[in-house]
Formats: C-alpha cells, sequence, structure tokens
C-alpha cells in the first residue's frame, strides 16, 4: 500500500480515538452545573468543558503530529483573520477543531452537538470525524474512501425537486436579530420545499445530509471549523457544496450551500429570490 495512504489512514484513526475521547470528557459533565461566558452577546457562548475538549485535543494532536498546525474556535476565534488564514493556509497537514459544535444545545442538554475534527493537507481537506457523544454517532470519511456512520457506508438522499426537500439552516450570534438574513432566507423557503428546520450545529447538519436524513442545508457567517469535516464527508457521501454564488466552497469562504447534489441549483436559486414567482 502507498505509505502516504497509510499515513493517513493512520491520522484519521488517530482523530477518531481522540474525538472519542474528548467525547469522553464532555458527557462527564452533562447535567452538571457549568461555567457559561459570553464572547460576543448572549447568544455566543462559551463554557468550561468546550475549553477542556478543545485543550486535550490539541495537546493529543501536539504529542504525536509536533510538525502539523492546528486551527481551533476556543484558540483561534478571536482572530479576525481566522477566514483569510486558510486563503494561503500553510503547507503540509492541519487540524481544524470545533471542541463542541452547538454549544447552546449542550448547556440545555439537548442532543445535537458534536466534536468536529476535520485534516487538510496543503490546504486541501482530506479527513473528517463528526462525533456526537450523547447518541454515540460517529461520522468518518477519507478523501476518495467513502463516507460512513458507525462504521457503515451512507450516501445522500435521493430527492429530486425542491418541493420533496427537508432542509436546514441556522443563525449566527450576529444575525441573531429582527429582521435578520435568515428569516428573509427562511421566508423564500416558505411553500415551496417541505420544511426547514433549525438545530444549531452545523457540522452535525452537514452529516445529516451526507446519511440522507436531511436533503440540504444552507448557512452564512460560518467558521472553518464549523465545516472542515462535514464538508469531507458530505462530498464523498455523494454530496455538494458551494457558495452562495455556485463556485466550490472553499474554506474561506462566508457562505455555504449544501445539498444531495440533485436539488442544488432549485437551492440556489430560491435563496437569491428566484424561484418565488415559480
Amino acid at each position: 500500500m502507498n505509505e502516504q495512504l497509510v499515513s493517513e489512514d493512520t491520522i484519521m484513526q488517530d482523530a477518531i480515538r481522540y474525538v472519542k475521547e474528548a467525547g469522553t470528557l464532555i458527557m462527564n459533565h452533562m447535567r452538571m452545573p457549568l461555567q457559561i461566558q459570553e464572547k460576543k452577546n448572549g447568544s455566543d457562548l462559551v463554557t468550561e468543558v468546550d475549553v477542556q475538549s478543545e485543550q486535550f485535543l490539541r495537546e493529543r494532536i501536539a504529542l504525536h503530529y509536533p510538525h502539523h498546525w492546528i486551527l481551533s474556535e476556543e484558540t483561534d476565534g478571536g482572530r479576525e483573520d481566522s477566514h483569510q488564514a486558510l486563503q494561503q493556509p500553510p503547507a503540509g497537514y492541519g487540524w481544524i477543531i470545533d471542541p463542541i459544535d452547538g454549544t447552546i444545545n449542550f448547556i440545555h442538554n439537548i442532543a445535537h452537538f458534536a466534536i468536529s475534527v476535520g485534516i487538510v493537507k496543503d490546504g486541501v481537506p482530506i479527513c473528517g470525524v463528526v462525533y456526537n457523544p450523547v447518541t454515540d454517532e460517529l461520522y468518518s470519511a477519507r478523501k476518495q474512501g467513502g463516507a460512513f456512520l458507525n462504521g457503515s457506508p451512507i450516501h445522500v438522499g435521493r430527492e429530486q425537486e425542491i418541493c420533496q426537500a427537508l432542509l436546514a439552516t441556522g443563525f449566527q450570534a450576529f444575525d441573531w436579530k429582527p429582521n435578520s438574513v435568515v428569516v428573509e432566507q427562511i421566508g423564500r423557503m416558505t411553500g415551496k420545499v417541505r420544511s426547514v428546520r433549525i438545530m444549531g450545529a452545523a457540522s452535525l447538519d452537514l452529516c445529516l445530509v451526507a446519511s440522507g436524513r436531511l436533503t440540504g442545508f444552507w448557512h452564512d457567517g460560518l467558521y472553518p471549523w464549523d465545516v472542515a469535516a462535514g464538508l469531507v464527508i458530505l462530498q464523498e457521501a455523494g454530496g455538494t457544496i458551494t457558495n452562495r454564488a455556485g463556485r466550490p466552497f472553499e474554506l474561506c469562504d462566508n457562505t455555504l450551500v449544501s445539498s444531495n447534489l440533485f436539488i442544488h441549483n432549485e437551492l440556489l436559486s430560491l435563496l437569491e429570490g428566484e424561484l418565488l414567482q415559480a
């Protein structure tokens, strides 16, 4: 077997081990009093468990892969250039981490949050692991290796028309306000799609598209740690992911539209209002 593929398979297996260990750490804090801090407003929160999970993951990666770079939410989230940093990413392997994607759900004991670890090489996402420790569902994928849920292959759904689509979206903290962009976008969906869900964890929502539970997911204002892992999983499951202009999604993009491929053009058009009179 090619030595590079062996190396990347080992990286993948280590990433799976790390997220499961972090999941145990997180579950040990479920239903316990939490120290909650606001980052930018009351909808942008962090707990000591987010920080502990991130520290654990960073320490494991640094120990076993000291030459790999790391980008993570709680350490790098305050950087104004967190998107721009990936326009010209460092060479070699890098790990992009969200220690708890869906912190508000975690705080409220809602079982829709995950640890997300995406691995890139020379800026190209090559591996993704997303783990929900409450449901013990682990999504994983390696570029050109297929996508899996707990070891079983997954594929996107087969809905052919936008009227059959179950979609999801979400708010970024800065858009949680009257007359928000998301509210306007959902209004465009009304009566055109089967329904829209807001579940609060982008990494898992991408995995739900990958496994055929959702038909599509769109979101503005995401960060690389929100999507790096789910991007690989969705693509390997046969789905597609672009920016709002329809170009292939890059980790430095600020808008994301994903789907099972079949309804993608209709979804893009609907987001732009072009199907409102159809």
